[in-house]
């Protein structure tokens, strides 16, 4: 018998444990390694999602999630108007709908659902995000977040397109920090013009006007409409706050004047975004 033969049986042997050795390691690649890689790919963006959190005290239980939205206005940032505390709980939402966007695509069978541009984007308006908060230059921080922000929309054709779960965050973040950029911008220049500087009343009005024309432009698509939305009829609640005083004073006159065009342009942004959902 050649030795050749007398092997061939222990030769089929090893071929068969090699083979479904192989098998086996496949298997595990798909099942375990693919998944590891694929959140370590999206890795960049949940490690800064996270420091966002931690900046705007954000914290999430399997009961309960937390929110601190006096964090995000205490930022410093002086505006024409004043935007209400509640509608900073967009943050909270923008962290939210994140995590769900990161957690989809890592973990579809079909391989990630988010490209790796995508998640640098995502990963870098978290940075500038949690940078703003506290920032020693918060208009300038606020504005860079939303020009960050709004990066990856813009380039991929959805600023004011279709809301999906992995671009709403950034729709989000954007439109609100785009209205935070305006109003601090018309407070800023205001402050340099003397004859503005101490005159409130006229700063408001001219950023009650600039709101109007970022709530009625065209091209608005509906999560930035939401936001206009939410923001607006939270000043509105806040401009009805305290009653009414008839006594005819340049005060009262400037007060009526900014709550009855708070009225108006809140009616314009809730009427736009109800149209969008009902059409």
């Amino acid at each position: 018998m050649k030795l050749s033969e007398a092997l061939a049986p222990i030769d089929g042997v090893g071929e068969k444990v090699i083979d479904t050795t192989e098998e086996y390691v496949k298997k595990a690649d798909d099942v375990i390694l693919g998944r590891v890689m694929r959140i370590m790919d999206h890795a960049p963006a949940f490690v800064t999602l996270k420091t966002l959190a931690d900046a705007g005290g954000i914290s999430a239980s399997l009961s309960s999630i937390v929110s601190h939205p006096e964090t995000f206005k205490a930022a410093g940032l002086d505006m024409a108007l004043d935007v209400p505390t509640m509608s900073f709980e967009i943050w909270t939402l923008i962290c939210i709908f994140q995590a769900l966007s990161l957690a989809k695509s890592a973990l579809a069978n079909n391989g990630n659902e988010l490209s790796q541009s995508d998640i640098t984007a995502l990963a870098m308006s978290n940075w500038v995000a949690a940078r703003a908060i506290g920032s020693e230059n918060p208009l300038l921080d606020t504005i860079i977040v939303a020009l960050v922000s709004g990066y990856a929309l813009r380039n991929n054709g959805n600023a004011s397109g279709d809301a999906t779960i992995h671009n709403t965050s950034l729709q989000l973040m954007s439109s609100f920090t785009t209205v935070l950029s305006v109003l601090g911008s018309v407070a800023w220049v205001s402050h340099k013009i003397p004859l503005l500087a101490d005159s409130a009343s006229v700063v408001g009005l001219l950023g009650l006007a600039s709101y109007h024309v970022m709530a009625t432009r065209e091209g608005n698509g509906t999560v930035k409409m939401f936001v206009n939305a939410g923001i607006l009829f939270g000043m509105l609640l806040g401009a009805m706050e305290g009653g009414f005083d008839l006594s005819v004073t340049p005060e009262n006159l400037m007060k009526t004047v900014s709550r009855i065009g708070t009225a108006y342009v809140a009616w314009e942004g809730i009427e736009r975004f109800r149209a969008a959902l009902m059409d």
